[in-house]
């Protein structure tokens, strides 16, 4: 008889092969998922359906470009119901891209899906910290279409992966995500309707997703990025790849909560009043919630401003979670912290080896340099040597 985990684990990768089908099948689709099915006709109904009497009077594409997704950003006009509402005046649209090699990443891991749904699900709860949803539809094989306020027009500030970071946005961010921990802190619901909230090794596409970062290692070790590499960094690093499976365990057993999955500087926006918030929900999983804060501060800041600032962001971090009830053990937090260092570096190597995912290469060499420097002085290599051999920390 296949036991419960076994029939799980092929449950998912039967599930990964049709997912990696319909990636690049011609598929009959019902219903909007391209950006040139953003029409004034879409535009009325999806957005001034919500009020009556409420009609668009103009439409104007703003600004477009492509990636991983589609973007646009659209400036809208309404007439005088309209415009009374509230309706916003511009908007930002993230739909499917045209090749099915783009579409394989959003396919495979659900991106798209779990996008939608946190827009539709999640983001109610936590308003202050991520841009309002107006629509949201996703399909098989990555196919999606979400359409999110536009934040540069309501006078927030996006930051770009390679901008400098004030430390008043770094503490803000770091609020930010306290707020979405909190909210989140091992919540029953995660049996419940946020079960599609999945951990680490039991995410929708996690076999094709380790296989990736292990790949992705590999090739990081054998490029130029990696002949400066200290050897106490290089060792650490092969040791992880080996052992990546058993620490992936040790981080599930801990206490998780809704995790944005991809908190690097280029996903965060400065509000006006100086608070901060999140975009690019479409890789949250669950987790611990240091996983997100270590991932910022090493996106963020300089190896030296790493240095100087780390200590009081965390501290800041874990007294945010004490307003709220949440109480951590600050030395084991930090243990933890310091380990999740390696998946931090995951990102950065695998970002830099995959051609940089249109991120500016100075913010991937400060990245780089700063998760260096928190290897060695975070002493990662006795942290991953004892999960390794004990399980804990």
């Amino acid at each position: 008889m296949i036991d419960g985990p076994a029939l799980h684990a092929h449950a998912l990768t039967s599930l990964e092969a049709a997912d990696m089908a319909l990636a690049h099948a011609d598929l009959a689709i019902d219903g909007p998922y391209l950006a040139e099915h953003v029409t004034r006709a879409f535009v009325d109904t999806a957005i001034g359906g919500r009020v009556p009497g409420a009609a668009l009077t103009d439409l104007v594409v703003e600004d477009a470009h492509d990636g991983m997704t589609m973007r646009r950003k659209w400036r809208l006009e309404w007439n005088e119901a309209g415009a009374a509402a509230g309706l916003p005046g511009s908007i930002f649209v993230k739909a499917t891209p045209d090749g099915p090699y783009l579409r394989e990443t959003l396919a495979m891991l659900h991106m798209a899906e779990h996008e939608v749904r946190f827009y539709d699900e999640v983001q109610p709860e936590v308003p202050t910290i991520a841009p309002r949803g107006w629509f949201g539809r996703s399909y098989p094989g990555g196919r999606f279409l979400l359409v999110v306020d536009d934040l540069e027009a309501s006078g927030c500030h996006p930051f770009w992966s390679k901008d400098h970071c004030p430390p008043e946005h770094a503490r803000a961010v770091v609020t930010a995500l306290a707020t979405l921990h909190a909210r989140f802190w091992q919540s029953d619901r995660f049996d419940g309707d946020l079960s599609w909230v999945r951990p680490r090794t039991r995410k929708l596409g996690a076999a094709w997703h380790r296989r990736s970062f292990i790949d992705a290692r590999r090739a990081f070790l054998a490029s130029d990025h990696a002949a400066t590499l200290p050897a106490s960094v290089r060792e650490t690093l092969e040791l992880w790849s080996a052992h990546d499976q058993a620490v992936y365990d040790y981080w599930d057993r801990l206490p998780a909560t809704l995790l944005h999955g991809d908190s690097h500087l280029g996903n965060t926006y400065a509000k006006p009043d100086g608070s901060a918030g999140l975009f690019d929900w479409q890789v949250i999983f669950r987790g611990p919630g240091l996983r997100d804060l270590g991932y910022f501060m090493l996106s963020a800041l300089s190896d030296d401003e790493r240095r100087a600032e780390e200590r009081g962001l965390f501290d800041h971090y874990c007294d945010e979670l004490d307003r709220r009830g949440i109480h951590l053990d600050r030395a084991k937090g930090w243990r933890d912290l310091s380990l999740l260092t390696l998946d931090s570096m995951d990102a950065v190597m695998k970002t830099i080896v995959r051609g940089g995912y249109g991120h500016a290469a100075s913010g991937l060499e400060r990245g780089l340099q700063s998760r260096i420097g928190a290897m060695i002085d975070r002493d990662v290599a006795a942290l991953l040597a004892t999960v390794i051999a004990s399980g804990e920390l």
